[in-house]
């Protein structure tokens, strides 16, 4: 008998811009072992607990009045799920198998904890990215089964691991006994070592063979995702997962949060008042430090530049906001930092990667000081020369500067806010329709507060150029990785942890195609993400790109599928745009608890200025 279909009433948090971290503990490769403290704790400005034990609990809920029922079953798949809710998932994505079974079947003891079926193991993953987005404070479950059920969420571990993203991912395997026999889906060591392959790509990952061990280590796994912001990993062979265990109840040692270094926060106040020229530069790992930002730069009058990913953390209508420096970003910003050279440049959670430097432009080094802060000292010096680098919590960070320069008189300079590159493509009535005109469309039709995914492609850009969002919870897009069917995925998952927000999934006919099964489960499940497909027929980005750099290219086009139609076949609305008024249409339809596919005929020529990736590929290919 199949498990009903549960609805969890979902606790959104009314503050997505703030995170909650209190694990400061590093562990060895198996995850299992305590080697350290970690002094950065992520992006959380709660104050430590103030309890020095955090109680975990297998078999019994640690929250008073919601004692999990077993079912009466005492396995060890009923303690790991045990473990799951103890610790607050409350969400858990996945693709069902044989050798992960006895977990799905210890769910059904567990209603309080949602389960989502996706329908491929990345896409489980990447739906990941769009829940903890929204929902900061969460941290979501994938399943997936032994052998190509591992093999297929490689891509989405490698995502979620570039994007910071705490996630625990736990695989089915066949039983012990079976080891090395060649048994069907096997992924031990004896044979493709699904535990090695994937460990270049998680925090952590072991294989799980003592029954009564194994609640600890996910509790120990789960508090490695929560204090290093990215994937975990468990194997569960299949014997173990239904080995007897009884329940067990144990406390683990949390240690207060390191402080701040006084003495350097000050000399990075020092640095601020004293400049002539003072840039923030904001990237998504400020994320929920979006308050204090907005309050230092208005009260000081000091400019920023955000990172593509880092788009909406400040307000895009604010006159200090001069613009996106990067892939996709407005000739306001790169003008500002070449008529006002800095000489101080606070950068504030920024990888400083290809994407969010132009290719590592030199524009962004400070003449004088150059300030670096991250939870992740590993960032430090890796591609920028920091003068003073702090290794904290942004909100604390930033909160302490602004104390300390309470009384320092804002600099007086115009602020030219943002310019965008082609400002009338954004009006007109145009067929077929520009992409830029696609998307202030949207906006007009939308609520302000909707969350706007993007997944990899031409789009992208126009979305990080021509979208003008206010909110540090609005955009987001996977560029660590740059996986196709990232921001499709991502927008499920955000609106499955938001249900009450609208979410618009901005793609490309061909990641579309990629990914876009997941529409089948956005019906099963009830929501309502609008889908903006950019129709053009073609691999338009690559194919403008190699026609660029090598004046010729192969055949990049292929036959035009009709979208709306391909929505209907599942159940969701499916409408084709061809003009301004139709995509208004389409819009004012879409539906809360129903998904809606947008095929929008966007005019194949539209191309977005050739960025500096293009130009960095042209060199080498003509070198």
């Amino acid at each position: 008998m199949a498990a009903p279909r549960r609805t969890l009433d979902v606790p959104i948090t009314q503050r997505p811009d703030v995170s909650s971290d209190s694990s400061d503990r590093i562990f060895d490769e198996s995850g299992e072992h305590l080697v350290g403290e970690r002094v950065g704790t992520g992006d959380s400005d709660a104050p430590p607990p103030a309890s020095p034990r955090n109680m975990v609990t297998a078999g019994i809920s640690p929250r008073p009045g919601r004692i999990a029922e077993s079912g009466g079953k005492s396995r060890c798949a009923d303690r790991l799920v045990d473990v799951l809710e103890g610790a607050g998932i409350d969400t858990v994505y996945g693709v069902p198998g044989g050798a992960i079974s006895p977990i799905y079947d210890a769910l059904y003891d567990h209603p309080n904890i949602r389960v989502v079926h996706a329908r491929h193991e990345t896409s489980a993953i990447f739906m990941s990215i769009g829940h903890t987005r929204v929902r900061p404070n969460s941290i979501p479950c994938v399943l997936v089964t032994s052998g190509p059920g591992v093999t297929n969420s490689v891509t989405g571990l490698a995502a979620v691991l570039g994007e910071g993203v705490p996630v625990v991912v736990i695989g089915g395997e066949v039983p012990r006994a079976k080891f090395g026999h060649r048994a069907l889906q096997e992924g031990s060591a004896e044979t493709i070592d699904v535990v090695n392959i994937v460990r270049t790509v998680t925090r952590s990952a072991a294989c799980i063979t003592i029954p009564g061990h194994a609640a600890y280590q996910l509790a120990t796994a789960i508090d490695r995702a929560k204090t290093e912001r990215g994937p975990v990993f468990l194997s569960l062979p299949l014997d173990v997962a239904v080995a007897p265990t009884p329940p067990i109840q144990f406390a683990r040692t949390v240690r207060p949060r390191p402080t701040l270094d006084q003495a350097l926060l000050t000399d990075v106040a020092d640095a601020l008042r004293n400049a002539r020229r003072p840039l923030l530069l904001v990237g998504s790992g400020a994320r929920g430090a979006a308050y204090e930002i907005r309050a230092l730069a208005e009260k000081l009058r000091i400019p920023v530049i955000t990172s593509p990913k880092a788009k909406g953390i400040v307000p895009e209508m604010a006159d200090y906001c001069v613009g996106v420096f990067g892939y996709g970003g407005h000739p306001s910003a790169t003008e500002f930092v070449q008529q006002n050279p800095p000489d101080v440049v606070l950068a504030l959670g920024c990888g400083l990667t290809e994407p969010s430097t132009n290719s590592w432009s030199s524009l962004l080094q400070a003449s004088h000081t150059m300030i670096q802060v991250d939870i992740d000292p590993s960032q430090f010096g890796r591609n920028y020369r920091p003068d003073l680098a702090i290794e904290g919590d942004a909100t604390e960070v930033v909160r302490e500067i602004r104390r300390r320069l309470a009384h320092c008189a804002p600099w007086e300079r115009t602020l030219p806010g943002i310019r965008y590159l082609d400002p009338h493509t954004l009006e007109g009535d145009r067929v077929p329709l520009p992409p830029a005109r696609v998307l202030r469309v949207v906006q007009e039709e939308m609520p302000p507060t909707t969350v706007y995914t993007s997944d990899i492609g031409e789009h992208l850009l126009f979305a990080l150029h021509y979208l003008q969002l206010s909110y540090p919870d609005q955009f987001m897009a996977s560029y660590a990785l740059g996986s196709m069917g990232s921001g499709i995925c991502a927008a499920i998952g955000a609106k499955l942890a938001a249900p009450e927000r609208s979410v618009v999934a901005i793609c490309g006919d061909y990641g579309f195609q990629m990914y876009g099964m997941d529409l089948n489960m956005c019906v099963q499940e009830g929501l309502g993400v609008v889908f903006v497909v950019m129709n053009d027929d073609r691999m338009r980005m690559v194919e403008a790109g190699i026609d660029r750099i090598y004046g010729r290219t192969l055949p990049m086009h292929g036959p035009r599928v009709n979208f709306a139609e391909l929505a209907r076949a599942h159940g969701a609305q499916g409408f084709v745009a061809a003009d301004v008024d139709q995509l208004r249409s389409a819009l004012r339809r879409a539906r809360h608890d129903v998904p809606t596919v947008i095929d929008a005929r966007i005019d194949p020529t539209a191309a977005f200025p050739m960025n500096s990736r293009v130009q960095e590929i042209s060199n080498f290919a003509s070198g």
